[in-house]
Order: C-alpha cells, then structure tokens, then sequence
C-alpha cells in the first residue's frame, strides 16, 4: 500500500515531463512510418497527392495537422504537469 499511495505517484509526478517529452518526440517522428508503408497522415496524404497532384494544399495539410497535434499534446501535458506538480519541489511558484 505505501508503493502505491505514495512512491508511484510521486515517481510519476517527477517523471512526467521525460515521458512528456519522449511522447512528442514519437509524434514528431511517425512520418518515419511512410518509409515502411504503415498508413498514417503523410502516407495517405501522399496517396491523395498522387491522384489529384494538389502538392501545396497536401503539405499544408499536414504541416498544420502535426503542428495542431504536438501543440495539444504539449498543452495538455503542461496542465497535467502542474496539476501533478509537488510543491516546493523544482519550481519557484
């Protein structure tokens, strides 16, 4: 019982901005999924490119898609962060 009351959730409160950080980062990077052919954003983007050939539309598309992403995650996560946040501890406030 005192692992979990206590030493998980201060573990995940002093982790959280490194798993924070690791998600983003696998978001960013899943365009490395089209070199494989795994059906995500600029995968199907590309396929919808190929058939109408309307390249700038496509990639502004996407750029805005990701950009939306990251950013809700990242705000989403800075919320959970200060919810979590153990006062005292790493921050002046």
């Amino acid at each position: 019982q005192a692992y979990r009351h206590i030493v998980l959730p201060l573990a995940l409160r002093i982790s959280l901005p490194a798993l924070g950080t690791n998600l983003v980062n696998l978001v960013k990077t899943t365009t490395l999924a089209y070199a494989i052919a795994v059906p995500e954003l600029l995968y199907v983007s590309a396929q919808i490119w190929s058939d109408e050939l309307n390249v700038r539309e496509m990639m502004n598309l996407v750029l805005v898609s990701y950009v939306s992403i990251v950013a809700m995650l990242v705000w989403i996560l800075h919320r959970w962060e200060r919810m979590l946040r153990v006062p005292g501890f790493g921050s002046p406030e």
